[in-house]
């Protein structure tokens, strides 16, 4: 049982899959935009998540690979998630991590430290899906 408050947005990265992760329930707090931006800023090992519009070049469309169905949007980068890594020392290839964030509705932003990712861990998952 984790004891973070649901009210939190939830980033996920996988270093295994070079996946990101974004939950649905964070996608909900930025108001289900159908585009969001990655901001990295590796000076302060911050990463966030805006909501944005479809003339920013930088924006994925979060409808096209999104439904009801899913638990997250995926996003796929080894690049990026290398970058990542080196915001981090402590983080290692093929682990996944969950990091706990805050929410500033006005700016239509959830803000992630780098700094507090959280090891998933894979027995623990496996055991839930059996």
């Amino acid at each position: 049982m984790n004891n973070h408050p649901s009210s939190q947005p939830i980033l996920c990265i996988d270093l295994k899959k070079n996946r990101i992760r974004i939950h649905k329930h964070t996608l909900h707090m930025l108001g289900d935009p159908e585009y969001i931006q990655l901001l990295v800023n590796p000076d302060t090992h911050m990463i966030a998540v805006r909501k944005s519009v479809r003339q920013d070049y930088l924006a994925h469309h979060v409808r096209a690979c999104y439904s009801d169905i899913r638990n997250s949007y995926e996003l796929y980068s080894r690049e990026l998630l290398q970058t990542l890594k080196q915001t981090n020392a402590e983080l290692s290839n093929n682990k996944s991590y969950r990091i706990y964030g805050a929410i500033n509705k006005k700016e239509g932003l959830a803000s992630f430290s780098m700094q507090e990712c959280i090891l998933v861990d894979e027995s623990v998952r496996i055991g839930e899906i059996v």
